[in-house]
């Protein structure tokens, strides 16, 4: 059915531009059941003397060009393990974008690293070489480039940065899978890159997460951090650095396992729909749509846009609430939730806990505060 661009607003009392109901095809089905029931019948959910997850890392690998792939419990999971297999010392800054999602971020912090925030270009809303180059001083210890919204960041600008600098390059592509940057994927250019496999991303298990690396050395301090410093292959318990347990069971493996055969066909869906949607909204005045790149294929994890809200002569949740009642699900500020990062309370307050004397909690307890970063000495 076309649509009047005469009637009136549907949340003025009009008729829906969205008139239809839009496609409720299930993400999980048949071949994940399958895999599953191999797992139960197997009765063996450990990873370590399991098959699903083997096979998981095995093919993912295999489908990126890279040489190691390993399974984790998340993506926030997959970030700390990338982290922690630099070796940074404490008190070292990492520069990464200032729009991410909290779990980009939770592993430096844990680590005893400082997340050093660099400006988003406003058209592709990734963050751009020049800005990080800014930020760079004698603590910084390593550059994390989040691909942000399934749209390649200006790879070999940072790739040149780090080849300048000798920092390592480590690339989030939580929301990235088949992302391309001028015929690279991403996930395949930094030393050691991370994904995530939670209920949101382009596909999962529920909540999972994968790092990709070439380098021996970073795929051999990842896998002992996933699993409490063990060194299961040669045999050896007797850890010697404090690692956390973030391992993917053969459940969430034989998931993922099935949900990698569908992945390229999940994004090559959703970049046709956004090419479409970006040139129809280009038309728009007031409306523009994220810019990709020439030479970069969009995941489309998210379809972001900018309002000229002059030009529209509205709000931004005004403008929300009227595509929402035209049948159109949408969010303002969702990449943001209003604000970068640095405005989160947890680094406004430096509350490193859930007590904190400089704020009390609904109950009125008092939290601890992070100390001032220390400083360190040293090279890179």
């Amino acid at each position: 059915m076309s649509y009047d661009i005469a009637e009136k607003l549907a949340l003025l009392g009009g008729p829906k531009a969205k008139r239809t109901p839009f496609p409720t095809g299930k993400r999980h089905g048949e071949l994940e059941k399958r895999y599953l029931n191999e797992v139960i019948d197997s009765d063996m959910l450990f990873f370590y003397m399991g098959t699903k997850v083997r096979a998981l890392e095995k093919r993912f690998a295999e489908m990126y060009g890279m040489k190691h792939c390993i399974a984790c419990s998340s993506g926030t999971s997959a970030v700390h393990m990338a982290v922690a297999a630099l070796q940074l010392p404490f008190g070292g800054e990492v520069i990464t974008s200032a729009i991410t999602d909290m779990g980009s971020l939770t592993g430096m912090l844990y680590q005893g690293l400082v997340p050093i925030f660099a400006d988003v270009d406003p058209d592709t809303l990734n963050m751009t070489p020049a800005s990080v180059r800014r930020r760079i001083t004698a603590k910084t210890r390593a550059i994390l480039v989040v691909h942000h919204a399934g749209l390649a960041a200006d790879m070999d600008g940072f790739l040149a940065l780090g080849r300048e600098t000798g920092l390592p390059i480590l690339e989030d592509c939580a929301q990235a899978y088949c992302c391309r940057y001028r015929g690279k994927l991403a996930g395949t250019m930094g030393a050691i890159n991370s994904f995530s496999l939670n209920h949101f991303k382009h596909i999962s298990c529920g909540s999972g997460g994968m790092i990709l690396t070439n380098d021996d050395r970073l795929r051999y301090h990842a896998s002992l951090f996933l699993d409490k410093c063990y060194q299961r292959d040669e045999g050896i318990r007797n850890p010697f650095f404090l690692a956390p347990n973030y391992q993917m069971t053969e459940l969430q493996g034989a998931v993922a396992l099935a949900q990698l055969e569908k992945v390229e066909n999940v994004v090559a869906a959703r970049n046709r729909l956004g090419v479409q949607l970006d040139a129809l909204l280009t038309q728009v005045p007031g409306v523009t749509p994220q810019k990709t790149p020439e030479g970069c294929r969009h995941g489309y994890f998210l379809y972001v846009f900018k309002l000229d809200l002059p030009e529209l002569g509205c709000t931004t949740q005004e403008f929300s609430e009227a595509l929402n009642a035209e049948g159109i699900p949408n969010r303002a500020h969702l990449i943001t939730g209003g604000r970068p990062v640095y405005l989160y309370d947890i680094f406004q307050k430096r509350s490193a806990g859930p007590r904190s004397p400089s704020r009390t909690t609904p109950t009125g307890a008092a939290t601890a505060r992070w100390p001032r970063r220390p400083s360190i000495a040293g090279s890179r």
